[in-house]
């Protein structure tokens, strides 16, 4: 029998997080798992020693689970109250008004549901009293609430949310002497917990290698007994498992270079609820845009909450609210200046508008489908995308989850989303027109359109305007639109005789006005033209005549389309377009 301390490698827990909705990076593995709360330090399985597991860094509690006799899970681990509450009294014979009467520390599992989104812990829930488990997994689907897994010894029940499709992760919780394996199997679990802290000083020496191997062929994840001895838990801290138990966080979580001193308390809505001497309730609508909460009731949240350092948890919110005030940016091509100009806008006036923008960059090259997925699991209430349009699949599976999406300037026409395109149709007729004005004779566009829906129009634009007016015109294209294929393209430009040029966005113009100077002709007989008015078009290295496509206007638009269509999910599919100005500089 081999120990598997030292040579079973780190578990990726990865692909388990996303089967089960779990957050990634909620903290470091394996998880502190406070069982029955901090019962070391509180009273077991109470709000209070819930409260002190989170503040001293569980990531997840383990709680039981009793039923009342009229229908209400509460958490208890036993059914007599004698043990922990000095009461000759049964919860299996109270109604829930007469056990809250009676002993008023027992909290029913919605109370605690409720802490756990506070605090953003996870629930470990222990199915004690059978029945208990439909009825628990029935509140946190409902509050969308998926940092949750579901265990018991008796396999039944774990059983039992198995056969009812419950698609939350189900323990199965093996004493000493039965085999896991079978266990596992027995159960259906997905997570086997290894309650041997009583098998011997060292129990970790039963937690092989063998074992956990075959655990993780078989596609289980392993969960440890409680364990305070510290030299014990010091070992199975090692091993490659989901979580330990323990009655005493504050061992499992100790402060890095602060030997044992404990974590700051976190400030909760309860605390500035204390402090401002209001309500919770009072605390939640001062912080909800639009609610109904008196300017003086407000100020006072304000400040108590200023003075106690509290910050909203947005996320934790949006597990009641079922939808967080979070929208995706989804953009690629930050080294434009334009593309991080247009960002900027965009979170400035989701912002303005009560919404979080969350940033994801992509590549040119990335499936964008891939991070719109990614936001999906965090409740969005839209998806804003200025790369490349997302694949058919994605939007329609965002359409399916009322999650509505906005493309800038994208050509791909799906049902149920909308688009902003700037006038490009206006921009390249009025290039040409501008440039032939300023006695250029023979013009091109240099525009990479195979990549680029906006390039393709302006340039398409350009080019019929051109022939229209019966002057010579050509289009050269480069594998990006960018600075240095701007730069790059000028040799052959002087080559062909072009002194009127049509470059489809600044950042390539001015690589293009930079080869000129290279090339010792930026004199003023080439005719250059740019599209976006990035900051840089001013310059004085550049003056360069462009289209502005004012970011702030273009922002209102898609943020306008983004909250119409949460309001209306159905609504047929629209299409704005945002207005563009030439402005006139030297180099045209």
């Amino acid at each position: 029998m081999t120990s598997a301390s030292t040579s079973t490698p780190a578990r990726d827990f990865s692909a388990f997080f996303s089967r089960f909705g779990w957050p990634e990076n909620r903290g470091r593995l394996p998880f502190c798992v406070g069982h029955r709360g901090a019962s070391g330090h509180e009273t077991e399985n109470t709000l209070t020693a819930f409260r002190r597991a989170a503040e001293l860094g569980a990531e997840m509690w383990e709680i039981d689970t009793q039923l009342t006799a009229d229908g209400i899970v509460v958490i208890s681990h036993d059914d007599h109250l004698e043990r922990v509450f000095g009461k000759d009294l049964h919860i299996s014979q109270l109604s829930f008004a007469d056990l809250r009467a009676a002993v008023p520390d027992v909290p029913s599992f919605e109370e605690i549901a409720a802490l756990a989104r506070e605090t953003d812990c996870g629930l470990y829930v222990e199915l004690k009293r059978a029945g208990t488990g439909p009825l628990c997994w029935q509140h946190l689907k409902d509050m969308e609430q998926r940092f949750a897994c579901f265990g018991s010894f008796d396999p039944a029940q774990v059983r039992e949310l198995r056969e009812l499709n419950c698609d939350y992760p189900l323990a199965v919780l093996i004493r000493v002497g039965a085999d896991p394996h079978a266990a596992g199997d027995e159960a259906s679990a997905d997570i086997l917990h290894l309650c041997w802290e009583k098998a011997s000083d060292t129990p970790q020496e039963f937690v092989t290698d063998e074992l956990i191997e075959r655990a993780f062929a078989e596609g289980r994840e392993i969960v440890l007994w409680h364990e305070e001895r510290p030299e014990v838990l010091a070992d199975i801290m090692a091993l490659p498992v989901l979580g330990i138990c323990t009655n005493l966080p504050d061992l499992m979580r100790v402060r890095e270079n602060h030997g044992s001193e404990r974590p700051a308390k976190r400030v909760t809505s309860h605390d500035v609820a204390r402090a401002a001497g209001v309500s919770r309730a009072a605390v939640s609508r001062a912080f909800t845009p639009d609610a109904s909460v008196s300017e003086k009731t407000r100020e006072k949240v304000y400040q108590a909450a200023k003075d106690l350092g509290y910050r909203v948890n947005y996320l934790a919110r949006s597990l009641t609210n079922k939808r967080s005030d979070l929208v995706g940016l989804v953009a690629a091509g930050l080294d434009n200046p334009f593309r991080t100009q247009q960002v900027e806008h965009l979170a400035r006036a989701l912002i303005a508008r009560n919404y979080r923008p969350i940033l994801l960059p992509t590549s040119k090259e990335a499936d964008s489908a891939t991070v719109i997925g990614q936001l999906l699991h965090y409740a969005v209430s839209g998806v804003i995308v200025t790369s490349d349009a997302p694949p058919s699949h994605i939007c329609e599976e965002c359409a399916a989850e009322g999650v509505p999406i906005v493309l800038i300037n994208k050509g791909e026409d799906y049902p149920l989303v909308d688009r902003v395109l700037s006038d490009d149709h206006n921009a390249g007729h009025i290039a040409a027109d501008h440039l032939l004005q300023a006695g250029a004779t023979r013009l091109t566009v240099i525009a990479g359109t195979r990549i680029s829906y906006s390039s393709r129009r302006r340039a398409e634009a350009f080019l019929a305007r051109a022939k229209t007016l019966g002057v010579e015109v050509s289009h050269v294209s480069v594998a990006q639109n960018d600075y240095r294929n701007g730069r790059d393209i000028v040799p052959a430009l002087l080559d062909n005789g072009i002194n009127g040029i049509f470059a489809v966005n600044d950042y390539m113009a001015c690589g293009i006005i930079d080869g000129l100077n290279d090339a010792g002709r930026n004199d003023g007989s080439i005719k250059v033209i740019g599209h976006d008015d990035i900051p840089q078009a001013s310059w004085g290295a550049y003056e360069l005549t462009t289209f502005l496509q004012p970011c702030d206007i273009q922002a209102e638009q898609v943020i306008d389309l983004l909250s119409s269509r949460i309001l209306d999910p159905d609504a047929v599919a629209r299409v704005e377009f945002t207005p563009v100005t030439l402005i006139k500089r030297r180099s045209a």
